[in-house]
């Protein structure tokens, strides 16, 4: 039974993903923090959309120690763990001459420096049992960056470098590592856009609609089971980088 560890997937995209992982058969290990209730709704949704099973896991992921307990709770109920989504991610938006040193600092805790303690733990049990996925979820501001989140660009820049890097020194165990640009969506990480702001995300995308989270969660799949990519760099997002 193959499984699947997804970082804050109580709501938003991982939730997204987590449903479709399930609905793909695997055994799905859904990570919050402090959710607990909905993250145990989130599981109860992914075993109803076919998964064989799905559990909940806590684990803030700016924390080695508990990030490791995680994991090891993870193979302890299934044995392994065949790819790892390093989902979790927060905004603190705020233009640069009045961003504060926290808004920075957690930001890039949770979405790049969260994302490596994942990722390197993950990585130690995909070398041991002889390859694995690991899946990082970037975003198109990485390319592009933005006006009043200069902390989320930031992180999300560096973790497609963390991603490329890697691929390079993990390919050898067969572990491969990708990241996807999952375009923008309707999440509550989005909820508090202006209407406006909200308009001007659209325009920018050639369809004129946000990204669908079916659409994503299936390009996360076929990323996941194509044993022959590794250290590439997905976009989701239609609109244009450079643009």
């Amino acid at each position: 039974m193959k499984t699947v560890l997804i970082t804050g997937a109580a709501r938003g995209i991982g939730e997204g993903i987590a449903l479709a992982f399930g609905r793909a058969g695997y055994a799905v290990a859904v990570n919050y923090v402090t959710q607990k209730e909905k993250a145990e709704k989130v599981a109860q949704a992914v075993r109803a959309a076919g998964a064989p099973e799905a559990d909940i896991f806590k684990g803030d992921v700016r924390d080695t120690a508990q990030v490791a307990a995680m994991i090891d709770a993870v193979l302890t109920r299934w044995g392994r763990l065949d790819v790892m989504v390093n989902n979790a991610g927060i905004t603190r938006d705020r233009t640069i001459l009045k961003m504060r040193d926290e808004e920075w600092k957690e930001v890039l805790d949770v979405n790049l420096t969260g994302a490596f303690w994942c990722l390197r733990a993950a990585a130690l049990v995909m070398v041991r049992q002889g390859g694995g996925c690991i899946l990082n979820v970037a975003s198109i501001m990485g390319y592009r960056g933005g006006f009043g989140n200069a902390n989320y660009s930031a992180s999300k820049a560096g973790l497609v470098s963390l991603t490329k890097s890697a691929a390079r020194e993990l390919g050898r165990f067969q572990v491969r590592v990708n990241a996807v640009l999952p375009g923008f969506h309707e999440t509550d990480m989005s909820a508090p856009l202006s209407q406006e702001r909200r308009q001007k995300l659209l325009s920018e995308h050639p369809l004129g609609r946000s990204t669908r989270l079916e659409d994503l969660g299936a390009m996360m799949i076929a990323i996941a089971e194509n044993a022959s990519v590794s250290g590439q760099v997905y976009n989701i997002d239609s609109r244009i980088i450079g643009g």
